[in-house]
């Protein structure tokens, strides 16, 4: 670990060293005429004859631009499709930093029927407080949903039940438009495969939050930002794609702006086959009872997805803005499984025997749920962005039955077949107050406070069948009906300020939580009622435009997700089942972090060295019992862990693109269970190389190659996989219509191997191996077709904050 850390800082320092060369600087800031930053404006430097182009840049988000140039005399000239070209002589010394000032472009007087310019920018915009990754510039995750577009943004990586972690921690917020959702809970992201990619418009990565956001998710908050127009008039698009494995979607971004009010709609539809396979072996021998078989596992997945977004934005005053809208979802799945089982008798040490019994169990599930999210939103700039009011409400109301039938057939052996069949269904309702002031103080400080208060209710009912005698006889031990609430009411504080290079901020955030869960049928009642302190700080220091420095802390916690807490046993697998724990506690996190940030004319550096301790860390724990596999979660460990991580973009040509993203990190954990010691150290390298290259005007390629390296856990280790994506997109009718071809997961090499292993125990031998396949190689070919006044500055919508 230590040549791996030295090897990344002298790569840091003759990296950097290499752009760090400045002569002169020339600075400025360009607004349309309403004084709206405009991004993406072109910034031109000409020689003093205005012959020839020296050198360009363009505009960032808040139409700030910063061009280095040789000591002597120029020409700028800054222009922006429909407006009238802004041109300017400059001179320039060594050395000098040269600022134009604020810049008001305004439109030209011809009248234009259409105009529409599609955004192009950086895929990854970085700074200290969160990077952004820029969905339209993914040519890979088009056709796909929201879980290919997290799959490609750094430092995110998914597993096997499809928990999503980021810098190798599960503990994940996932905010939709700035805010919770009930059908993402935890770092799972299931319920994100309902959502087009194409309704996607960013996605913000914020690795240690301030107090102002909800101390939820130890490992940092990942905010999805949805599609949303203003411009004025009928703007919007529609895109329509297949690919192989079957699937089909379609989906539209429309707005309508009329006067003083504005529209808008996002919708999509998708309908997609996967299928997935996997196998394990279990061997074990104790006291009690010896036992080793294997399980070959065959599924085909089908789920059909819609999801709804409308509503419309009153714009009150000019300062006020109310913004009513609603979301609704549907999920229809169908999952058709066959598992295998073959016994062997006991050899030590093998992988084979004589077989004893061979059974084949089909588990056809269908399940269906539905989601309805109503949300209000005000807000009011009393002085612009920095004094201001905002608020929003928002509930939602969600249902999930599945219903699956399991029917055995007896190759080899003795045994009777099951006929069983199980109903599963649960009731959700979440409502969410939130409220933030913010105003300055003096001439550098600043002030912001807010409240918020959470409460989710949810109902679980599970019940299984199993035939008898030709009758449908109730299997008590695995039926039973769960109910959970859980109520967060919490409120914060933050001072910043800023003392000539340095600015910094302290927060507090002080959070009541109360958590009740209740078993039916035995009456257990667990209640939780704590209250928390979440401080955050953070320094920065700016060396000069280009170059800074943040050091920052926080506070946070992890609550255990509801289904986590549910004791009942997950019936679709007899020989391994999930049950979850109602007595888990909450994990608790410090985190510090050293930040450094580089940019210059043609890429970007980010170097995040990082330290977290965790206590009361969540791990599951597997035993056998009669030859059932028994997989729960517990309060095991405490945990450090620390590492570095690198995100870079360079032009290394004209038209050529390169960014990486780099994590190297080491994790300890120690703890016990039943008198048995459980602990890891594990180094961990995750990375993605991304190459982006603008074939013409009109053709665009990328290719990436996402790795995982290997890990150890604390009763056995996981292997890593590497995956390469690639992708081709043309755009026609003037840039009107993009159509794109994409192949993920090229080699095929997603596939998830995880071993357990006590073999050498002098009291139980146990060893477990399961490899799955969760999504094989696919292809997909989309078309998208825009229309309307389609800004250069984009559309995208935070929504209400999480605070």
């Amino acid at each position: 670990m230590k040549k791996l850390l030295l090897t990344a800082l002298f790569s840091l320092f003759s990296f950097t060293s290499l752009f760090a060369q400045s002569e002169g600087i020339l600075t400025g800031k360009v607004y349309d005429e309403e004084d709206n930053p405009l991004p993406k404006a072109s910034v031109a430097v000409y020689d003093s004859s205005e012959t020839n182009i020296i050198t360009g840049v363009t505009t960032d988000s808040a139409g700030v631009f910063s061009v280095k140039v040789s000591p002597g005399n120029y020409v700028v000239e800054i222009s922006f499709v429909s407006y009238q070209s802004y041109t300017e002589e400059v001179s320039v010394s060594e050395g000098e930093e040269v600022d134009l000032g604020n810049i008001g472009l305004s439109p030209t007087a011809e009248t234009m029927s259409e105009v529409y310019v599609r955004a192009e920018s950086s895929q990854m915009q970085m700074s200290f407080d969160k990077r952004v990754f820029e969905v339209g510039q993914d040519i890979t995750s088009l056709g796909g949903s929201a879980v290919e577009v997290l799959d490609n943004v750094p430092s995110l990586a998914t597993d096997i039940d499809g928990n999503l972690s980021l810098r190798g921690n599960q503990s994940v917020r996932i905010l939709i438009n700035g805010k919770p959702s009930s059908r993402v809970s935890g770092g799972n992201v299931d319920a994100l495969r309902s959502i087009p990619a194409n309704m996607i418009k960013e996605v913000e990565i914020i690795t240690n939050p301030s107090s102002k956001y909800s101390a939820e998710g130890s490992a940092g908050i990942i905010n999805i930002i949805l599609k949303k127009q203003t411009e004025r008039g009928v703007n919007g698009s529609f895109s329509l794609g297949t690919g192989l494995p079957q699937e089909y979607e379609g989906s539209t971004n429309l707005n309508y702006r009329v006067n003083d009010i504005n529209f808008f709609f996002n919708g999509g539809i998708d309908y997609r086959t996967e299928p997935e396979n996997g196998s394990s072996f279990q061997r074990f021998s104790g006291p009690d009872t010896t036992y080793m078989y294997s399980e070959q596992t065959d599924a085909q997945e089908s789920e059909l997805d819609g999801d709804l977004r409308f509503g419309a934005d009153f714009y009150l005053s000019e300062n006020e803005v109310l913004t009513a809208s609603a979301y609704v979802s549907g999920e229809r799945e169908e999952n058709n499984e066959d598992i295998n089982y073959t016994d062997y008798e006991y050899r030590a040490g093998q992988f084979t025997g004589p077989v004893i019994e061979e059974i084949v169990r089909d588990n056809e599930e269908v399940s269906n749920e539905t989601d309805f999210d109503f949300n209000l939103d005000y807000e009011n700039k009393f002085e612009g962005d920095e004094h201001k009011l905002t608020a929003d409400a928002s509930f939602d109301i969600s249902n999930e039955t599945a219903d699956t039938d399991i029917q055995e057939t007896i190759r080899e052996g003795t045994t009777d077949p099951l006929f069983q069949r199980i109903s599963d269904g649960e009731d959700e309702k979440d409502l969410r107050i939130n409220a933030e002031y913010v105003r300055p103080l003096g001439e550098n400080g600043k002030l912001e406070a807010g409240i918020r208060s959470d409460t989710e209710w949810m109902d679980n009912s599970y019940n299984v069948e199993e035939q008898q005698n030709g009758n449908w006889v109730s299997l008590p031990a695995f039926n039973d009906n769960f109910e959970y609430l859980e109520n967060v009411n919490a409120a914060f504080a933050i001072l910043g300020s800023e003392w000539g290079n340095f600015s910094g901020q302290l927060g507090l955030r002080l959070e009541n939580t109360r958590i009740r869960t209740e078993v039916k049928s035995t009456g257990q009642v667990n209640d939780q009622n704590y209250v928390n302190l979440f401080p955050s700080a953070f320094l920065n220091y700016a060396f000069n435009d280009e170059q800074s420095i943040q050091v920052s802390y926080s506070r946070r916690l992890s609550r255990p997700w509801s289904r986590s807490l549910i004791p009942f046993v997950d019936f679709d697998d007899p020989r391994s089942q999930f049950t979850g724990n109602p007595n888990l506690k909450p994990e608790f996190s410090n985190s510090y972090e050293f930040g450094y940030l580089h940019y210059w004319d043609s890429g970007s550096l980010l170097t995040s060295f990082y330290y977290r301790y965790r206590t009361d860390v969540i791990e599951r724990i597997t035993e056998q019992n009669q030859g059932v596999i028994r997989i729960f979660p517990i309060n095991l460990a405490t945990e450090e862990s620390w590492g570095i991580e690198l995100s870079a973009d360079q032009e290394i040509a004209n038209a050529l693109n390169l960014s990486l993203n780099a994590n190297l990190f080491r994790s300890n954990s120690d703890g016990s269970y039943q008198g048995q010691v459980f602990s890891s150290e594990a180094e961990i390298a995750q990375g993605r190389l991304q190459l982006r290259w603008d074939v013409t005007d009109t053709w665009k390629f990328q290719t990436s190659m996402r790795y995982q390296g290997p890990r150890e856990t604390t009763q056995g280790t996981r292997e890593g996989m590497t995956m390469i994506d690639s992708g081709i997109s043309k755009e026609f009718m003037d840039g009107k219509a993009l159509i794109s071809l994409n192949v993920r997961d090229l080699l095929n090499a997603q596939n998830f191997n995880n071993t357990v292993n006590t073999d050498g125990n002098p009291n139980t031998e146990f060893y477990s191996q399961r490899e799955f396949s969760w999504s094989s190689r696919s292809a997909s070919l989309n078309f998208q077709y825009f229309f309307g006044e389609q800004e250069q500055r984009g559309g995208g919508q935070r929504g209400g904050g999480d605070y």
